[in-house]
């Protein structure tokens, strides 16, 4: 099997990736398969690779000298599915179309420079990037290059930061109908910090976004709950209005514990800072992509590709992969295995093939315009 997969193309293993990831969807920190497919097809390539970056045993970074004194490419990728949906966010085809772009550079002549592949796990999560950046896996990286489908062709140009907790309330457990005055219940506590929360979205600035679940309540119906537990996502389009954000949340769980006479936990699980489009890595993409300058992909969703572009020159095009539907859907995900998806994955990894040649042959011709703001 490894021996074919040798022989055949790129583009024939990237789609074999896609396909066998979107039928076999794994959640983040547990994309065991799909970090293992990868090292191997980029092994066989001769790619020299490191797993575990940053104590994740599903991350890993591939590297290749191309040939001569150049800069370093980074290729990001990533593979998590969402719990219950499956690839509801086109992963599968983030993880073949940029894989499929690494083994097709890996093979071309002429080129200068270094290409580092680098697999980030858990993007849902907001939890691989992050600490991947902290161990040092982007270090010495010129610019990093991903893609992401979509229902537009475009370039990534505004996502919001988030940050996600969890609220942990504790009450006293009591029969809810012979003695209730003996407890305290952690539901009410949980509920109206559900319910403060989205009241405090009135007081917001544009672009920012606050919602909640609640994730488990211990007991059975008559009993008043001793555990509930609520998961708390905020996001904000500037980092300052984020932390504002982040302070909120602190405040509403303590005041709704205090209001109930329960006991809350505040816990940040992780966190992700907002996007930042570089200008002349934009550039190259409207220019590669064939679009009119300024056509960005904006929205209010979230990635931790936003920790990367704080701190790498990033780009992120987007390619038409199916009809405009609801993201981390079921229907989302049954699109990210058709046929059209498929081949919108093709053009992405075309893409990206010719946006990185073109940098690695004038790197300083796209590095020198300011990233805006």
């Amino acid at each position: 099997m490894r021996e074919m997969e040798k022989h055949s193309t790129a583009a024939e293993r990237g789609e074999q990736l896609a396909r066998h990831l979107h039928a076999n969807p794994e959640t983040g920190l547990a994309e065991v398969d799909a970090s293992e497919r990868c090292v191997r097809l980029l092994s066989d390539s001769g790619f020299g690779v490191q797993r575990g970056i940053a104590s994740l045993d599903t991350s890993f970074v591939a590297e290749k000298t191309l040939g001569g004194d150049g800069p370093t490419v980074g290729l990001v990728v990533e593979y998590d599915a969402l719990p219950e949906v499956g690839h509801g966010c086109g992963h599968n085809l983030i993880c073949g179309g940029v894989m499929e772009a690494a083994l097709a550079l890996a093979d071309r002549s002429g080129l200068r420079g270094t290409l580092r592949v680098i697999g980030t796990p858990a993007e849902e999560l907001f939890a691989g990037k992050a600490p991947m950046l902290e161990a040092g896996a982007f270090d010495g990286v010129d610019a990093a290059f991903t893609y992401h489908p979509s229902d537009v062709v475009a370039v990534f140009g505004t996502l919001n930061g988030a940050a996600l907790f969890e609220l942990a309330f504790r009450g006293q457990a009591s029969h809810a109908a012979s003695r209730p005055w003996d407890g305290r219940s952690a539901l009410d506590g949980a509920t109206l910090a559900a319910h403060a929360l989205a009241m405090e979205r009135q007081y917001q600035r544009d672009g920012c976004r606050i919602h909640a679940k609640v994730e488990s309540v211990s007991g059975s119906h008559n009993i008043l709950p001793d555990m509930t537990t609520l998961r708390v996502n905020v996001r904000a389009p500037e980092d300052d209005l984020l932390q504002h954000l982040v302070e909120s949340v602190q405040r509403i769980a303590e005041g709704s514990a205090h209001a109930t006479a329960t006991a809350v936990s505040v816990s940040l699980l992780s966190k992700a800072r907002p996007y930042l489009m570089h200008e002349g890595l934009a550039r190259l993409a409207w220019d590669v992509l064939g679009i009119p300058t300024g056509t960005t992909y904006d929205i209010t969703g979230s990635s931790d590709l936003g920790d990367v572009s704080q701190a790498v020159p990033t780009v992120c095009v987007t390619e038409v992969g199916w009809s405009p539907v609801t993201w981390h859907s079921r229907e989302l995900h049954a699109a990210a295995g058709s046929e059209g998806a498929v081949a919108s994955m093709h053009r992405a990894a075309g893409v990206l093939t010719r946006m990185v040649e073109r940098f690695v042959a004038s790197p300083h011709k796209w590095l020198t315009d300011p990233t805006p703001g």
